[in-house]
């Protein structure tokens, strides 16, 4: 490995926030939720260290479900999207996948298949109008695949749209939606719960939580870490030093001149950029640490590098010292404000360049 730029992931932090989660909700079973490359931190390993712990696995779509089987895992995998093709029904009854319904073509092309499903999840529009079928059509569809002869069972499930914000009453309005329609139907098991439900709302007892963001120590709500809510961080993305120089005052940096020195100062480039995932439109002042102190971004964020300056004008800077972009005492949900994001977009945007490395708590592999 030649070029720094490395993405350590401790797997024995994903699966202590997955426990959490199950302690926040102790009734309730829970999918460990790693669509979009287990969002950014590797599916495939990931799910491998769970495997034998987990409920279930909750994927985007098939070819992510797939990919995991061929790694060899065994637990039961959720297509949160469906199928997007009839023929995909076949696969989902090979591999043994368990697949949600949103619409009538997706159920009529299950019955045309005569594949045989172990769980279908129907999926219940209760707010966020995005997928779904409505209140007064979910009964009908759920008689329809219990009469199918082909789904073991059906779970009733729906997605909050504001459960990220506490002082937005939508979330009470689409639990009570979804307690309607679950009367109308009768006895049937849920699944409501995403991350930011799991830690603050009340939801219904039993049934299937599913944690995403929460399992990779990042926190689902604005102005707050994972790691001040209990979350355990799982990357460091962390690089080193590749030249140095001094600038004097009124110096200009980077591309288009953004960054003016405010005084005499060292000046690091480091490597990495947005060809690897770090956000463009991070701002002059972002936090990182450079051989353990406090530094930040000084100048605009190329493809490749950027250009750092310690907070401390004076400090002294070095080839080959360490840069801690995000991880440890540099939460990403900081990066993430500086760049006028959240911490969700930069893990899953990370591209195939850095060097992915696994820990298992002070054990790496």
């Amino acid at each position: 490995m030649a070029r720094p730029l490395t993405a350590t992931v401790d797997l024995e932090a994903i699966l202590q926030n997955y426990r959490y989660a199950k302690k926040l909700q102790p009734t309730c079973k829970a999918f460990a939720v790693v669509k979009s490359n287990a969002y950014g931190h590797g599916a495939v390993e990931v799910s491998r260290y769970l495997d034998k712990e987990v409920d279930a696995f909750a994927v985007a779509a098939i070819e992510e479900a797939i990919a995991l089987r061929d790694a060899g895992v065994v637990s039961p995998i959720l297509l949160l999207e469906g199928v997007f093709e009839g023929e995909e029904w076949a696969l989902c009854e090979k591999h043994g996948f368990w697949a949600a319904i949103e619409n009538t073509q997706q159920l009529d092309e299950l019955r045309a298949s005569h594949a045989k499903i172990e769980k279908v999840f129907l999926k219940l529009d209760s707010g966020m109008h995005r997928l779904g079928v409505d209140k007064e059509a979910a009964p009908s569809f759920v008689t329809a695949l219990k009469e199918s002869g082909q789904v073991g069972e059906v779970v009733l499930m729906t997605h909050f749209a504001c459960a990220d914000d506490l002082s937005d009453l939508t979330t009470m309005k689409q639990l009570a939606y979804f307690e309607q329609t679950r009367q109308l139907i009768g006895d049937i098991e849920s699944s409501v719960a995403n991350s930011a439900a799991i830690m603050k709302w009340s939801v219904p007892e039993g049934g299937w939580i599913r944690p995403g963001i929460m399992l990779y120590g990042i926190s689902p709500f604005a102005e707050v870490s994972g790691r001040a809510m209990g979350l355990r961080p799982a990357m460091t993305l962390s690089s080193k030093v590749i030249s140095t120089r001094k600038v004097s005052k009124g110096d200009k940096v980077g591309y288009g001149l953004g960054y003016v020195a405010a005084e005499d100062h060292m000046l690091a480039t480091v490597a990495v950029g947005y060809g690897d995932g770090y956000p463009r439109h991070a701002e002059n002042g972002t936090p990182m640490l450079v051989g353990g102190k406090p530094a930040c971004l000084a100048g605009r964020v190329s493809m490749d590098m950027i250009t750092v300056r310690m907070q401390d004008y004076s400090a002294e800077l070095a080839m080959g010292e360490e840069v801690v972009l995000w991880g440890g005492d540099v939460p990403v949900e900081e990066v993430a404000d500086y760049a006028g994001t959240i911490g969700y977009e930069l893990v899953t945007r990370m591209t195939a360049r850095p060097h992915y490395r696994y820990t298992r708590g002070d054990h790496s592999q």
